[in-house]
């Protein structure tokens, strides 16, 4: 390695180092123990057809996905630490290597966990109503009724009204429907100036350093300079016109700790939303009949409930 190699290999193995120690010796955000994975609730009872491994098998990776941006969060915490103080060159190669994919997906996160949360709960709320109720049909809005009809593709909106109806006849349902709504809140789009949908769709905010979008193009209402009665000038709409223009501005990068923090906050709602939908879960499985020495589960195949 020429010289410049090997400083850079130092400056990373250095940084790695202090890394290793702020994970291993010192208190990171968030705090407090990750969510287990004890789902015994759901066994033992007579569940429509290969309902309780369908729910538990969502279940642990719904799991999995709030424990491992639980984990992302404190390895963004600890890298916050170690760029603390160094130079802007450092800082950049450092973000690079070890925060930026790290920040990314935390920053995804609550649009992701909040769609997850609602697909997950929609489909156990489902099974737990057909094994309790065997008028209830084996059909989800949104599915196609016939086999020349097309699925219907429901919005964020739709899908969430349509698990509020799935489950409103539960006591204490609007818990977890108030709780899902928190996440991925206005606030906090405002916050990362929309940070996933620009990136999922366009050219988002960088992180750290750097503008992007430079040059923008908007269409808005035509204008034009009337004078006014006794000098001067004003500028007034033009009625049915509209004008095309090109501004200098650019969208500045987003402060990482600043996005961190409200990222965290972020977590925190989603980790409320979890245990609402854990509570409710095993509220609503306590109605379906429980499993009796060796008798059978009697239910109706998948293609009676549907009928």
């Amino acid at each position: 390695m020429n010289q410049d190699q090997i400083n850079h290999a130092k400056l990373l193995r250095d940084a790695f180092d202090e890394y290793l120690v702020h994970v291993h010796e010192l208190p990171l955000e968030p705090g407090g123990r990750i969510l287990g994975y004890n789902f015994d609730f759901i066994g033992g009872r007579k569940w429509h057809v290969l309902a309780d491994a369908m729910i538990q098998c969502d279940l642990r990776e719904l799991t999995n996905l709030l424990n491992g941006w639980n984990s992302s969060l404190r390895r963004w915490h600890a890298w916050s630490m170690v760029l603390e103080g160094r130079n802007k060159e450092d800082a950049w190669e450092l973000r690079s290597e070890f925060l930026d994919s790290l920040a990314h997906e935390c920053l995804l996160s609550p649009a992701s966990i909040r769609d997850t949360i609602t697909t997950v709960a929609t489909t156990a709320f489902h099974q737990v109503r057909l094994s309790i109720d065997r008028s209830y049909l084996d059909r989800l809005e949104g599915e196609p009724r016939t086999p020349d009809e097309r699925p219907k593709f429901l919005t964020r909106k739709q899908k969430e009204e349509r698990l509020a109806k799935l489950i409103q006849i539960w006591p204490g349902s609007s818990g977890l429907m108030d709780a899902l709504r928190e996440m991925n809140s206005p606030s906090y789009i405002l916050a990362t100036r929309d940070y996933r949908n620009l990136t999922a769709h366009s050219i988002g905010p960088r992180l750290g350093v750097g503008h992007t979008r430079t040059v923008t193009r908007q269409v808005k209402q035509a204008q034009e300079l009337r004078e006014l009665g006794g000098g001067g000038f004003e500028l007034a709409d033009i009625p049915g016109k509209l004008a095309v223009s090109y501004l200098y501005g650019g969208a500045p990068p987003l402060d990482l700790e600043a996005v961190r923090v409200v990222n965290l906050e972020e977590y925190g709602k989603a980790r409320l939303c979890y245990i609402e939908y854990r509570a409710l879960l095993e509220a609503t499985v306590a109605k379906i009949e429980p499993v009796e020495g060796t008798a059978k589960p009697s239910v109706a195949t998948s293609s009676e409930r549907s009928s």
